[in-house]
């Protein structure tokens, strides 16, 4: 990375308006409330007595309604916002005192409550920073990263005491005073959405559109399957110590976001994109079918971690090759199905055989798949970007 992008890299986490440092808690705090379900699932399922596959629809609805969320962002960034914020207080509210029966319709519009916070807080700051935004939007989600990978420590006393309510009714305090400090000191401040991005002529090659965009579903699916069934998986290995549980997932997120921040960065600058998009979804098959067969606590402790490493820079990597052929926000929504799914269906084949080794079957095959997605992919590009010749 040349010296005058470090600058601008170091820049972005620095100069930050107080304005910008709310918008960066409240992104951290989604950060903490996405994978807060995978997190508490052993309490949820013990009390409501949920067999796998009615855990993994707890999943299906949280991140269905996420996806939708982040379809019905509207162009008014502020109110959008303002409602994501309002279903979060109103649902963690709701969770604190509710049983089974209703929590599932509970879950899914918490859900859409997130995808609005997330999706608005995006938009704002690329509107907001222009030519900029790459290095407000790359700390904004660091923030979010950050997030998810203290959220198991933070939420380790709840799962000791089983004593969630609190927990729900302090997240519902910190939602409704983002809400407040939106509602008053940055609804006078909201500026226009801009629509030049949708109004960009798209003439680079799109035949491998569909594989990527395919890539891009797997590759959000396989993280939301991961970060939520880890703690409830490492619990049933080593059932004894729920502390060393949620520390699964606290490495796994931990070595996402160390990817994020300079493993990929390096790789990136010596082989290219390509090369490293290659080398990171096999190493990611490896490691999730090195999970699977792993009879160790600590064995399963290492094999986490080395799936977040592996998982954390591909999805952005897609992002920039889908975003080069087709710059809409569309793409957001659309990849939001793979969390939708997978973790779902994780549970699902998890409750068939009786075994959540065979679930984690999923996010392991999903690798594989996006091995060949890829090499499809790159044919694709090659053949088009080839120059053609005519018959005479």
């Amino acid at each position: 990375m040349a010296n005058h992008e470090r600058a601008d890299l170091g820049a972005g986490y620095r100069n930050w308006t107080a304005s910008d440092l709310v918008f960066g808690g409240g992104f951290f705090l989604t950060g903490v409330g996405t994978i807060m379900l995978g997190v508490l699932l052993p309490v949820f399922s013990k009390a409501w007595g949920l067999r796998d596959d009615t855990a993994g629809l707890l999943f299906f609805l949280q991140f269905l309604g996420s996806s939708l969320g982040a379809v019905l962002s509207s162009a008014d960034r502020i109110r959008s916002l303002l409602r994501g914020y309002a279903l979060l207080v109103v649902t963690a509210c709701a969770l604190a005192f509710v049983d089974s029966r209703i929590s599932f319709g509970i879950f899914f519009f918490y859900g859409l409550g997130l995808g609005l916070v997330m999706t608005s807080t995006s938009l704002i700051f690329s509107d907001r920073y222009g030519d900029g935004r790459a290095v407000k939007l790359e700390a904004l989600n660091f923030a979010w990263a950050a997030g998810a990978t203290v959220a198991p420590i933070l939420l380790l006393p709840f799962l000791l005491t089983a004593n969630i309510r609190s927990f729900f009714l302090a997240l519902q305090g910190l939602f409704l005073s983002l809400f407040v400090w939106v509602l008053i000191r940055e609804r006078r401040h909201a500026s226009p959405a801009t629509s030049n991005e949708l109004l960009l002529v798209e003439s680079k090659p799109r035949g491998a559109l569909i594989p990527l965009i395919l890539m891009a579903i797997c590759a959000v699916g396989i993280d939301s399957s991961l970060s939520g069934w880890l703690t409830t998986y490492s619990h049933r290995a080593d059932a004894l110590n729920i502390g060393r549980a949620t520390l699964t997932t606290s490495v796994f997120w931990l070595g996402l976001t160390l990817s994020r921040l300079a493993f990929s960065t390096r790789l990136l600058a010596m082989i290219g994109r390509n090369r490293t998009l290659a080398i990171l979804l096999w190493a990611l098959a490896g490691s999730i079918a090195l999970l699977i067969s792993a009879r160790l606590p600590s064995v399963i402790l290492m094999s986490a971690a080395l799936s977040g490493l592996c998982v954390g820079p591909i999805y952005p990597l897609l992002l920039s090759f889908i975003l080069e052929t087709s710059p809409r926000g569309w793409i957001f929504g659309v990849s939001g199905t793979g969390a939708v799914l997978l973790p779902w269906l994780t549970g699902l084949l998890s409750a068939h055989y009786g075994s959540l080794r065979y679930g984690l079957l999923v996010p392991c095959g999903a690798a594989m798949v996006m091995v060949t997605l890829r090499s499809i992919s790159l044919r694709l590009s090659e053949s088009e970007l080839a120059p053609t010749t005519s018959a005479i």
